[in-house]
């Protein structure tokens, strides 16, 4: 049984329902928050093994998080994948937010799972 959290700061109620669903399946342990100031405190308080963050939120978006989150240093090395359905999020979410993987929403469900695997056990990686 996996052990390792998962943190989905996503706005989407539906998003937020899909991901915890799906990432409780796999057998890990998922905090949900709906915005920027929810997840940052979420992040602080549960220390999640990774983050799966929605780019754009309703009170901000990924920079502000993940720069609370770089420089928390409890936290600063957390993994984060961020989502988007904007494609043009992409740079910003490598330059800005200094995410470890970019995953657009239009792509299969089971590319966020073997991202969040693959961050989690780089060695098991192929």
């Amino acid at each position: 049984m996996n052990q390792a959290a998962i943190l989905v700061i996503d706005d989407d109620a539906g998003w937020r329902r899909l991901l915890s669903r799906l990432f409780a399946s796999c057998k890990y342990n998922v905090y949900c928050a709906a915005t920027c100031a929810e997840g940052i405190r979420l992040a602080e308080s549960r220390r999640p093994d990774c983050i799966v963050l929605d780019f754009h939120l309703t009170d901000g978006n990924a920079s502000k998080v993940c720069s609370r989150i770089r420089s928390h240093k409890d936290i600063k090395n957390t993994p984060i994948i961020i989502l988007s359905s904007d494609p043009d999020a992409e740079l910003r979410a490598y330059r800005e937010c200094r995410a470890d993987k970019f995953i657009g929403k239009i792509e299969p469900l089971s590319k966020i799972v073997t991202s969040v695997e693959s961050l989690l056990n780089p060695e098991s990686a192929v």
